[in-house]
Order: C-alpha cells, then structure tokens, then sequence
C-alpha cells in the first residue's frame, strides 16, 4: 500500500519546489522487493493523446499551419507531427530560442487538447486534476518564489497570449482563453502540466505524487499485457523499498546517467526545480558521472589528451588510466578535480599565476564546455539541422555531426566521461537501426555481399564493444536502478544483429547480451517484449535443431 503525505514537516531526499505545498508518496504499510507493483493507475487526463491530431488542429487558425512542409525522405507521410508543423505570430516568438518556441509550441498544443477534454471532465477528476503540485499564481513576485517557479510562470503567460491570438473563433479553446476565469484556470493547469506531465501528456492523481530523485528506488512502466490496459501505468520498486520510505522516481529519462550539472539543466529546464537529492547534494568528490582523466597523472597536449589515454583499452592496453572525481557543480569554479592515483586536487580558478596548476585546471573548464555543447547537440539545440529538403544528405550530416561529437567528448573528457557515452550510443543507435536493412539487401551480388559483410562485422563488434564499455560505465554509477533501464533497447539491439548473422557461434554470443537484460526485461517490460528476449535467448537452439534436422537427412539419402 501507498499514501501521500505532506512533506512541509519532513526532511526528504526529493527537492520540493515549494515544501510549503508539495507532497510525497510513502511506501505505508508494506516493504517492497525489486521488481513489484506498487501501485497501477490510470491518468486523469492525456493532454497529448496521438489520436486526436486533426481535432487539435482544428482548435487553432488555419493559417498557424499555412507554412507545412512536405515530409521528408526519412519521415512517414502518415506522421502528424503538430509541434513541427505549428506556426505562431512572429510578433510573439521575436528574439526567442528555437527551443523556447518549441516550449511554448507544447503549452499550446496542451491548452488546446484541455479545451476539448473540459466540458467531459467530472467534478471530482478536476478537483483531483487541479489538487496537484503547482507553483502560485497569488504572489509571482514575492519574496517567497524563486527563479525557477517564475520562469515556470512567465512561460505560461506567454503561452495564454499565444493563444488567445491564434485560437479559431467559435472554438472550445477560443471560448477558455476569452473568458477571464477560463484563462486563470488554464494558466493553473498549464503549470500542472508543466510540473506534474509524464510521457505523452499523461498526468495522474498518485503518481504524479511521486518525487524526483536522481538516485531513484522506483520506475514507471506501461502495462505488462497491453490491450485495453495501454494507458495504465504501473509503479514498480526498481529496488528493494523498506517500509516508510518514500517512493521517488526519475524525472531525467536517459539523463540519470549524466553528470551533476546536466541533470540540473534538464529539471530546472523541464520541471522548474533544481534537485536536491542525495546524489545531488553530496559534498564530497562525488559526481562519477563525470569522471575524466587526472590532469596531473596525464598532463595534456593543449586541451586535447594523448590517444593511448582518450581511450583508455584498460586491461588490453599497456596504460593505466588515472581518473579524477568532480564535485557537484555547475560552473568549472565548483567542480574541483579529485584524483585517488596521486591523491591530488585540481581546482579552476582563472586567477591563478603558476602556469602548471592553471593547465593542468584549464581540463574542467573544457569539460563544462564539451558537456555544454553535447547537451545542445543530443537535444537538436547546435548549429547542425535538418531542412527537410534532402533526407539523404541530411542524415550523412548528421551522422558526420555526430561523429565529430563523439571525438571532441573522447579527446577533452576521455572514455568513462558520460559525453563519451551518449555520443557514442547515439552512433551505436543508427549503426542498429541499419543493420536489419543492409541484411535484407544482401544475395544478389556474391562479391559486393563479401564485402557488405565484413563491414557489417566490423560495425557489430564495434557495437558490441561500445554498449560494453555502456555497460560497465552505468554499473560503476552505482545507482539503485539497472542500467537495463537505460540499456536494454541497445542490448537487445545488438542481440537482434547476431541471431541476424545466422551462424551458431554469432546466436549463442547473441545470449551472452540477452543474459544481461533477460531479468529485468521479465520484470519491467511488456508480455510483448519478453517474448522476443526469450526468441533471441533460444535461436541458436533453433539453428542447431534445424542443422541436426538437415543431416538426418543427409544420412537418410545416403542410406
């Protein structure tokens, strides 16, 4: 059982935006053990549902989406993507951010998908809906609101002008945001939806209760058997929960494995917060996320380390690697270096007279500038975009984009610094995805299908090696979640791609890379997808059966 309890008496893990009005779930009157259902849930309101595009559409002026464009090569016609194709007055979005705009895109598709839902809502649904964690709009500019709760705040504003210029007449949404208590009540609601919204819109009565922690004891799943129940979300302990212990998740997605500061942007960015959890809250060199190697132990070239460091073959290779610890901060001035080799600490301070200690402390002033920059990258903030025009192209720039990307993390944070990894997983990613298509084409030349295959081969082991190096990363960040949770699609991937091979040798490594996602896939995922880790775990049983098949038949001929 669960309960929510208010936590404006208690010391939590989870930061509360305001601890004066927010709460937490407790795990009540039963301990739990990793992998149970704590609580299913249905949400209160989808505020995004994909089955309602035309209906949204409908909800704004047509001329908000005069400027559509042809989908591309890569993109399916079918695909009805309205934050794309959403166009809002140029006098509103003047002196903006491509991602600003793409925020307040979200807030209005939101308020108009609410001005549908509003006249079938119950009386005890809104009172539920409206019950939930959200800044105040009493007093945004006392002394008791902070700077995230009033960015929270002006966003949503701005996004009701938004819609009351583009709303079409005689509109449900048209008739909210002209009514002068209508728009208060959405300005309240799109705060809701800010602070509280999962995946797609969803937002729930308990489970939009639970706290965010970046070491969190619970995830959220979708339902096991599908059907009727897609829209039930279930709470399971990712972990073992004692009694009494409060209930948190991540807010994060992939971002948990990321270092201190990048989590804070995303949560401050996203949910208007800046966490204060265990993790986030150690005082020591803590941030492992971050790791990079000791300036001291492997002084630099420039800002760039030497090769035989950047990637660091370990028990393959004749070096060993010394690495430093950050503490968490978020500018290069909070985040001293700590390294367990020499037992030296390295800070940033562009004070500093000695030219030794000022280079060898210029490395996590780098470091916070290639976080920086492979943030903006994965989020599709940089320079690098894709007009539609070619999809070809656009998908070698970007491939070559993220190429690049991976080098600048390798050669300024090294190989067990998070950069290193997203960018690297983000190549593995595409690499996946191709393999399936570059199988299907092969059998109508024999020496184009030789060469086809050893590139392949090359690409699968080096798939192999980086979800690896994945793999040890995310188990030495020591968290109470598994890093199946952030893996499992990859690994599964990678196991695809082997069984693909065809051969009894490339199915039976195929089970070495199911083994490790096999226990959490039969506790957190889909009836649907743990049908196809146990298809993977026995094809090379199939393909040797079916060999045995085939020379029980030989020696009958023979006979």
């Amino acid at each position: 059982m669960t309960e929510v309890r208010d936590l404006s008496s208690l010391k939590v893990a989870a930061a509360a935006i305001d601890s004066s009005c927010q709460f937490g779930l407790f795990a009540s009157s039963k301990a739990y053990k990793k992998g149970d259902a704590i609580l299913s849930e249905s949400p209160l309101i989808i505020l995004k549902h994909p089955s309602e595009p035309d209906k949204v559409r409908s909800q704004f002026d047509k001329s908000c989406f005069a400027a559509k464009k042809k989908p591309s090569n890569d993109q399916d016609e079918n695909d009805d993507n309205i934050i794309t194709d959403l166009t809002l007055p140029a006098s509103s979005t003047k002196d903006l951010t491509a991602h600003h705009i793409k925020k307040l895109k979200g807030l209005a598709l939101a308020a108009a998908s609410y001005a549908m839902h509003r006249p079938n809502l119950t009386d005890e649904t809104k009172e539920k809906l409206f019950q939930l964690y959200h800044p105040s709009t009493n007093n945004n500019q006392g002394d008791g609101v902070s700077d995230d709760e009033k960015s929270a705040l002006k966003l949503v504003n701005q996004a009701l002008k938004i819609c009351q210029k583009i709303a079409a007449p005689d509109t449900s949404l048209n008739r909210l945001v002209q009514d002068a208590k209508g728009a208060d009540e959405l300005i309240n609601l799109l705060l809701i939806y800010s602070c509280n919204a999962f995946e797609g819109g969803r937002i729930y009565h308990r489970l939009s209760r639970a706290n965010h922690s970046c070491n969190p004891n619970a995830i959220v799943c979708g339902s096991s058997s599908g059907g009727d129940d897609d829209d039930v979300s279930v709470l399971k302990a990712a972990c073992d929960i004692a009694e009494g212990e409060e209930i948190t998740i991540s807010y994060l997605g992939s971002y948990l494995y990321a270092g201190y500061p990048t989590r804070q942007r995303v949560l401050k960015d996203s949910k208007y917060f800046t966490c204060q959890c265990d993790r986030c809250s150690s005082t020591v060199h803590s941030d492992l996320a971050s790791c990079l190697p000791c300036p001291v132990c492997h002084p630099r070239t420039g800002r760039y380390l030497d090769e035989d460091v950047m990637f660091d073959e370990g028990d393959e290779g004749d070096l060993t690697v010394s690495y430093a610890t950050p503490k968490n901060g978020m500018i290069a001035e909070e985040r001293s270096i700590e390294c367990k080799g020499c037992n030296k600490i390295t800070s940033f301070n562009p004070n500093e007279q000695s030219m030794r200690k000022k280079k060898e402390a210029a490395c996590v002033n780098y470091m916070n500038k290639a976080e920086e920059k492979v943030y903006d990258r994965l989020e599709g903030n940089d320079s690098v975009t894709s007009n539609g025009s070619d999809g070809d192209k656009n998908l070698d720039v970007e491939k070559e984009a993220n190429e690049q990307f991976y080098e600048m993390a390798t050669s300024i944070c090294g190989a067990k610094h998070w950069t290193t990894h997203f960018m690297n997983l983000s190549l593995i990613e595409e690499s996946l995805a191709n393999f399936q298509s570059t199988f299907m084409s092969m059998g109508q030349n024999a020496a184009e299908d030789a060469e086809t295959m050893e590139e392949l081969l090359t690409g699968i082991a080096e798939a192999a090696d980086g979800i690896e190096r994945a793999w040890m990363y995310a188990s030495g960040l020591n968290l109470k979640t598994d890093p199946s949770q952030w893996l499992f699609d990859y690994t599964v991937g990678l196991a695809r791609a082997l069984v693909s091979l065809g051969d009894a040798k490339s199915q039976q490594y195929a089970v070495q890379w199911i083994s490790k996602v096999e226990d959490y896939a039969e506790a957190f995922e889909s009836d649907g997808m743990q049908k196809v880790v146990s298809s993977l775990k026995n094809a090379w049983k199939r393909h040797t059966s079916s060999e045995g098949e085939e020379s029980d038949k030989k020696r009958q001929k023979v006979a």
